[in-house]
C-alpha cells in the first residue's frame, strides 16, 4: 500500500507540471544527463505529438524543483515515473547516450562563463585558447561522466546494446525505458516512429554553435588536442564500452589519436572538488537559458498554427527558421489577422468603387 502523503505530493507535483491538466493517456519522461542532444527529442515530440501525449524533459531532482517552481520538492525522478504507472497511463522513459569526449566539451563550454571563469560568455569568447584548454584539461576526468539508463533508471540492462538497429527498448515495472546515442541522431526520427506508431522527424536543437561563446567554441574544437594519457582513460570508460562495439570503439580511439598530444597532469578528485567549491562560491552570473527549445511546448492556438506550419516544412525538407515561441507565434497569427481583416476592407472599397464608377457611366450614357 502506498502511503497516501506520498500519493498527494506526487499528485501535486503532476498538477504542477501540467500533467493532470491535459490528462494525455501517454507520457514521456525524457530523462537523461546534460549535453547529450536531449532537447532535439523534446522539440522533435513536441512538434508531432503535442497533442497526444505529455513529454516531460528533465535531468535530476534539482531540475525537478526548477520546473514545478517549488525549492521544497523532494521526490525521486523514479517515484514520479512510477507513479504516473500506477496511474494507469503509457510512461515511456527516453534516456542518450554522447560519445565521451565530445559531451565533456560541450558540457565545459555550456557553463564555461558563470562557472568555470566567473565572466560572461561575451568575454570568454576572446580568451586565449590555451588558458581555455589548459583548464578543460585539468578537470577533464570529472566532468559529464555517467549515463542515466545505467546509472539512474535502476532497471535491468541487457547485456550489450544493439548497435544494429541502435537503440534499446526494454520494459520494467509496466514502464518502457529506451536508450539512444547522438551519433545515430540521423536515424532517430525512423526509431521513434516505429516505438510511437506516427510519423516523427528530428531536428537539431540548441547548439553551442549559435549561442554567445560560438568563436571559442569553434577554435576549440578544430584546434584543441587530447592528452594520450586522458584518450586512453576514455576507452577503458564502463559506459562507453557498453554503447560502442569493439570495432566503433577503435575507431573513435584512432580518430582521436590522430588529433592528440603527450601526457599531460590533471586534478585530482580532492582538487577537482576544491575547485568546484571556489566556482560555485565565485559564481555571480546566473545566465538564464530563454532560446533552450526550438519548441517551447506551448499548447495555445497560435502556437498550434505556428507548429502545424513547421511540421509541413518539416516534412517538405524545407529549411526551419522561426523557433515556436508563444509571445512570437501570437504576434503572427495577430498580424495575419490583421492582413486578412484588411485585405477584405480593400477588396471591399474597391468592389464599391468599381460599383460607383459604372453607376456613372451609366448616367452619363443617359
Amino acid at each position: 500500500m502506498i502511503d497516501e502523503l506520498i500519493l498527494d505530493k506526487l499528485k501535486h507535483i503532476n498538477d504542477l507540471l501540467n500533467i493532470t491538466k491535459h490528462n494525455h493517456k501517454k507520457i514521456v519522461f525524457v530523462y537523461s544527463a546534460p549535453k547529450v542532444g536531449s532537447t532535439s527529442i523534446v522539440s522533435s515530440l513536441r512538434l508531432f505529438a503535442i497533442n497526444q501525449m505529455d513529454i516531460i524533459h528533465i535531468h535530476d531532482e534539482e531540475m525537478l524543483k526548477v520546473l514545478t517552481k517549488n525549492p521544497n520538492i523532494s521526490t525521486s525522478i523514479n517515484d514520479l515515473i512510477s507513479y504516473n504507472y500506477y496511474l494507469g497511463k503509457d510512461v515511456y522513459v527516453i534516456n542518450v547516450y554522447r560519445s565521451p569526449i565530445e559531451r565533456k566539451i560541450s558540457a565545459y563550454f555550456e557553463k564555461i562563463g558563470s562557472h568555470h571563469f566567473n565572466a560572461l560568455d561575451e568575454d570568454v569568447n576572446t580568451y586565449n585558447l590555451n588558458k581555455v584548454t589548459t583548464r578543460f584539461n585539468n578537470i577533464f576526468p570529472w566532468i559529464a561522466n555517467g549515463d542515466h539508463f545505467m546509472d539512474t533508471y535502476n532497471v535491468a540492462k541487457p547485456d550489450i546494446f544493439d548497435v544494429n538497429n541502435k537503440y534499446l527498448s526494454i520494459k520494467n515495472n509496466g514502464v518502457t525505458y529506451i536508450t539512444l546515442r547522438l551519433s545515430d541522431s540521423n536515424e532517430w526520427g525512423k526509431i521513434l516512429t516505429n516505438i510511437f506508431r506516427f510519423p516523427i522527424r528530428t531536428i537539431k536543437d540548441y547548439e553551442s554553435s549559435n549561442k554567445p561563446i560560438k568563436d571559442l567554441y569553434s577554435k576549440f574544437k578544430e584546434h584543441y588536442k587530447i592528452p594520450v594519457n586522458l584518450l586512453n582513460d576514455i576507452v577503458n570508460d564502463k559506459h562507453f564500452k557498453y554503447y560502442y562495439s569493439a570495432d566503433e570503439i577503435s575507431s573513435y580511439y584512432n580518430e582521436w589519436l590522430k588529433k592528440s598530444e603527450t601526457s599531460t597532469t590533471h586534478y585530482t578528485r580532492e582538487q577537482y572538488e576544491l575547485y568546484e567549491r571556489i566556482s560555485i562560491e565565485n559564481c555571480h552570473i546566473d545566465r538564464v537559458q530563454f532560446d533552450h527549445y526550438f519548441d517551447e511546448g506551448c499548447t495555445c492556438k497560435a502556437c498550434g498554427i505556428k507548429r502545424s506550419e513547421t511540421v509541413s516544412r518539416l516534412l517538405s525538407c524545407k529549411e526551419l527558421t522561426n523557433r515556436i515561441v508563444h509571445k512570437d507565434a501570437t504576434i503572427d497569427l495577430i498580424n495575419q489577422r490583421t492582413n486578412k481583416i484588411n485585405n477584405i476592407r480593400m477588396q471591399q472599397m474597391m468592389k464599391k468603387k468599381k460599383q460607383f464608377k459604372h453607376n456613372m457611366n451609366s448616367i452619363v450614357m443617359k
